[in-house]
């Protein structure tokens, strides 16, 4: 057995087959090729092989005798337990030279392997420090979502569109001058500003007064849904019938406390409550941007031969996502990705984008835990086991059983995250 080194972290390993070897496979190959054929004369499956090759040539049988051959070298190379650890992606078999009956020949296999990785310097990447402050706007804004389930819908006094307000309107659309399915409704009831519409539509409509009439000139967007229309402008005529907007509540301490939210008595304290909220997410949403920001860092800097198998991989569970999602919706999978705005090669060409990078990281990830000695201990994962148990009434057995591999690789990645943060120079 000969290993050569390929291109794409692939390796061709190469065999020697003596005509000893070939006539056993010869002879495996005839029992099964025998007993398809029925010859003339004899009952299926028993001409004599020499009936057989004089019917059929000995040569029919080789495509089965290689098969043979190739599983049994297959065995051979997973005896290596180095190579077979690395080994990755299906085996594909090559023919190195002209099989002649009674010589002996050579044969290959070529499969991937586990690529090697050359890392950048992951220690002590720069990464934007975390903003964590809550800023009175984004508290206001938390408050006044509290109040507005208990807001009322009033007829605004002047009848004039600001943005935030609801506008109940008319509306009639055309394409050089020819109406289009969908483009007309009356009494159409919209949050001016909400984003619902065409980019423009809402913006062209603030000011606007009760029984205005008004043109809206508008460009469908590029990737719009409806094809015939994508790209193309189009004019709205816009009849305004009225104008609302939302009163909200007075935020007394009366009201506040009809909330009934902990710690919030009035309303600073219901300010301090959500500021405190605020916080808490931002903390959260912060961390994972600054290890994003230095996951690509290191992704970009990393120098990896990807075999193309692992990114066939994420490729098939990246689709397998969408069209179990289109399955939910009952609907065939081309419908369902012209419903999000994409055709299929849009979308297979960004599951390929994001197959690469996933496997990428994959590699880099387990490459860093590796150098690092990030992994869980066995006690670690039986801890999270525990945990599981609790919620589950499952043993610890049963458990560790079933997801030793997501424990794994759970507890590893969240080694790798702590491991790159702390290690990390806010800037």
């Amino acid at each position: 057995m000969v290993v050569e080194k390929l291109e794409h972290s692939q390796v061709k390993i190469t065999f020697d087959v003596t005509a000893e070897e070939f006539e056993k496979a010869l002879d495996a190959a005839f029992e099964v090729e025998n007993a398809k054929v029925t010859i003339k004369g004899f009952r299926a499956g028993k001409a004599p092989r020499s009936v057989f090759e004089k019917t059929y040539g000995v040569e029919s049988l080789y495509d089965e005798a290689l098969n043979t051959i190739l599983n049994e070298k297959v065995d051979e190379i997973y005896k290596d337990q180095e190579l077979a650890r690395t080994i990755v992606g299906r085996f594909m078999p090559a023919l190195d030279e002209k099989i002649v009956r009674g010589n002996p020949f050579k044969v290959s296999l070529i499969v991937d392997v586990y690529p090697e990785v050359e890392l950048p310097e992951y220690k002590g990447v720069e990464v934007k420090a975390k903003q964590l402050a809550a800023t009175e706007e984004e508290v206001l804004a938390a408050v006044n979502a509290l109040a507005k389930k208990d807001a009322e819908m009033v007829t605004k006094a002047e009848q004039v569109i600001a943005k935030g307000d609801y506008a109940t309107f008319d509306f009639a659309g055309s394409v050089d001058g020819v109406a289009f399915p969908g483009g007309t409704a009356e009494n159409y009831e919209l949050q001016i500003g909400s984003g619902q519409f065409i980019p423009g539509f809402e913006d062209q409509m603030i000011g606007m007064k009760a029984e205005e009439v008004k043109d809206v000139n508008v460009t469908f967007p590029e990737n719009y849904g409806e094809a015939s229309l994508a790209g193309k402008a189009a004019v709205f005529k816009v009849t305004v019938h009225e104008v609302k907007e939302e009163k909200f509540p007075e935020l007394t301490d009366e009201y506040v406390q009809g909330l009934k939210i902990e710690g919030a008595s009035n309303l600073e304290e219901l300010k301090a409550v959500k500021k405190a909220e605020i916080e808490a997410r931002k903390a959260v949403s912060e961390k994972d941007r600054q290890f994003d920001e230095i996951v690509n860092k290191i992704l970009d800097g990393a120098k990896v031969d990807m075999p193309q198998s692992l990114i066939d991989e994420r490729v098939a569970q990246f689709k397998g996502q969408y069209e179990q999602q289109a399955k939910m919706y009952n609907i065939p999978f081309d419908t369902f990705l012209s419903l999000m705005g994409i055709t299929k090669e849009q979308f297979d060409a960004e599951a390929s984008k994001q197959a690469s990078r996933q496997a990428l990281f994959n590699v880099v990830a387990s490459k860093i835990i590796e150098d690092e000695k990030l992994m869980p201990s066995k006690e670690a994962m039986e801890a999270r086991a525990k945990e599981d148990a609790e919620k589950t009434g499952k043993t610890v057995e049963e458990l560790m059983q079933a997801n030793l591999a997501r424990y794994y690789s759970d507890l590893s990645y969240q080694a790798l995250s702590e491991f790159l943060l702390s290690n990390a120079k806010e800037v």
